[in-house]
């Protein structure tokens, strides 16, 4: 599979869509607007714009007029760890917390001379380390972003809920990127953060106006969209996959949630 790669983004291939990113992405919109949910936060694009997204984010966008057009460099979660260096984490909450990088000079200086650097290297065929020079680029990008929030920190007041609250928010998404698999029950996470299942109802419903059980189980069904889609596992073999007593009970499951039955939606792909 390519590390990287460079796209572009227009009204052409809008689909209104959800959808579940395995890689990492930074989208350079140039023209037009768009708007875009990312894990049930909303996010608008106008003009010249910058948006970053990570690998388990799910997204949607909602909106995107004819005129929007935007370029993308995505890349592998290796790539994404290695341009981070030793700041990984720090680096994802923080522009997880302001992925929109709503800083003009940054975006005049760094972002469109990164972005012309991408054009060049993608498009003359001739050169083959493109990964690496993507990575090198990120790192630079990455840390400088970094020192610049670190240097201008946001008021407190652009912040919703308090900043605990926005950690456990973050540690929520974060355990189901990761264990979605095992854990189809608001219980579960609550027990994994060592917190109450109330509490945590408290602060997904704050941050989204959504219940934690509705995210889990729309993240859930997109895995198995995806899975349904992709893979030639038996239905008998998705179930043990996702911890389904059998494959009963992931056709009821499936089909509460989409109004058809897993061998329908592989059929109708």
């Amino acid at each position: 599979m390519q590390e990287t790669q460079l796209t572009t983004i227009s009204s052409a291939v809008f689909d209104g869509e959800s959808h579940s990113l395995d890689r990492g992405a930074i989208i350079y919109s140039h023209r037009g607007i768009a708007s875009v949910r990312i894990n049930f936060d909303h996010w608008d694009m106008q003009g010249e714009s910058v948006l970053i997204m990570f690998p388990g984010d799910v997204i949607k966008w909602e909106m995107m007029d004819d005129d929007f057009s935007a370029d993308a460099i995505i890349y592998s979660s290796d790539i994404l760890r290695t341009a981070s260096l030793n700041i990984e984490h720090t680096v994802y909450d923080t522009l997880r917390a302001d992925r929109r990088c709503g800083y003009p000079e940054l975006i005049a200086h760094v972002v469109d001379s990164m972005f012309r650097i991408f054009r060049f290297y993608f498009t003359v065929e001739h050169y083959t380390l493109t990964d690496r020079i993507v990575t090198l680029q990120l790192q630079a990008f990455f840390l400088g972003f970094y020192d610049y929030l670190l240097a201008n920190p946001r008021e407190p007041g652009n912040d919703r809920g308090t900043q605990r609250k926005v950690e456990l928010f973050n540690r929520f998404m974060q355990l189901l990127e990761d264990e979605y698999r095992l854990g189809h029950e608001v219980n579960y996470y609550a027990q994994r953060m060592n917190i109450s299942r109330k509490y945590l109802g408290l602060i997904v419903s704050d941050r989204t106006g959504v219940s934690p059980k509705r995210i889990i189980d729309e993240y859930i069904m997109l895995r198995l969209k995806l899975a349904l889609r992709t893979s030639k596992r038996s239905l008998k073999q998705i179930a043990d996959d996702y911890n389904f007593s059998d494959q009963s009970a992931l056709t009821r499951y499936f089909r509460h949630h989409a109004g058809l039955s897993p061998q329908q939606y592989r059929l109708r792909q």
